[in-house]
């Protein structure tokens, strides 16, 4: 009886477990980010690449997932390699075009990446792998998903995979299926049905999952084609297909809660958008599985440049994750 007692009493003493500081994510493309001074399509002067190291200590995140950089060296001139891992695409660099109304200055390579915070990530007890590109959403050529697997440091608790992904171009809105011809659209539609297949494989394995970066569509438009399609509920068994990217196979779909997927800052006005007449981020944060319940509520962010020109064509967009 007296054990019973003392036994009681010490769970009851027992100090909860300590709850997880939250994560911050965030993605930015950096619009043609070139490793030198007056390269690219986007060419810069020190100044420049000044005011971005600016904005990436305002982001103050622990993982930031990036597009449109040519290479690590690129990258490290804006987040400080003594701070960031710095993690590039794989994807090789081919023959490079001349910029567009711009005679003398070619296109470097748009890769997508990470740029992780070392410091960051142990205080939130969190680690790290990099996991293998995924060159399969390269549609055409284009750029692969940079992933890596964050996992808690003690190993007790959840980890998830993280995407970053830099879909086509050139077809933000409006309908998304069989009867468009645009050649961006049909690229789109084709990785669209590539990463549903990525999803649907993390989800049916009860893998936590968040796909983040610039995704050229506006998600939160109403009935949006692309979401619409990869936020169904269902996973399935997929095959190749040369119009789809992937075709599920009939008889397999099948209900899935992890493939019923969150879009972060869904239906809250884009404050920059390109066009008024539609008012919706293309850049975004979809999370899967057990982490669409780790989002901070109201941590949803988009980030002002200030005055003066904008250093890119895209604003960094934000949101808080706190792991169990």
């Amino acid at each position: 009886m007296i054990l019973a007692a003392v036994v009681g009493l010490l769970v009851v003493c027992a100090p909860a477990q300590a709850a997880r500081p939250a994560l911050r994510l965030a993605t930015w493309n950096i619009e043609h980010l070139a490793a030198a001074d007056g390269a690219g399509c986007r060419p810069r002067t020190a100044a420049d690449y000044a005011r971005l190291r600016g904005v990436a200590e305002r982001l103050d995140a622990d993982i930031v997932a990036v597009q449109e950089v040519q290479n690590a060296h690129a990258l490290a001139r804006v987040f400080d390699p003594k701070v960031y891992d710095l993690v590039v695409s794989a994807r090789r660099e081919t023959g490079r075009d001349t910029c567009r109304g711009m005679p003398g200055q070619r296109f470097t390579a748009q890769r997508t990446g990470f740029a992780i915070n070392r410091e960051g990530l142990r205080h939130a007890g969190l680690d790290y792998r990099v996991r293998e590109g995924f060159r399969e959403l390269g549609a055409d050529g284009l750029r692969w998903g940079t992933r890596i697997l964050v996992e808690p440091i003690d190993g007790h608790g959840a980890a998830f995979e993280l995407m970053a992904i830099h879909l086509k171009a050139g077809c933000a809105y409006n309908r998304l299926d069989r009867n468009v011809r645009r050649h961006q659209c049909r690229t789109l539609i084709r990785q669209r049905g590539v990463l549903e297949e990525w999803i649907d494989a993390r989800a049916a394995a009860d893998i936590p999952f968040v796909v983040i970066g610039d995704f050229n569509r506006e998600l939160d438009q109403p009935n949006d084609h692309f979401w619409t399609d990869i936020d169904d509920g269902m996973v399935c068994d997929w095959r190749p297909d040369a119009d789809l990217g992937r075709r599920c196979r009939p008889g397999s779909e099948r209900p899935d809660r992890d493939a019923d997927l969150v879009l972060a800052g869904a239906g809250r006005p884009f404050p920059f958008p390109r066009n008024p007449k539609y008012p919706y981020a293309i850049d975004h944060v979809v999370l899967g599985g057990a982490a669409k319940h780790w989002l901070v509520p109201g941590s949803w962010r988009a980030f002002d440049y200030g005055p003066g020109a904008e250093p890119s064509d895209h604003h960094p967009i934000a949101v808080e994750l706190r792991l169990p």
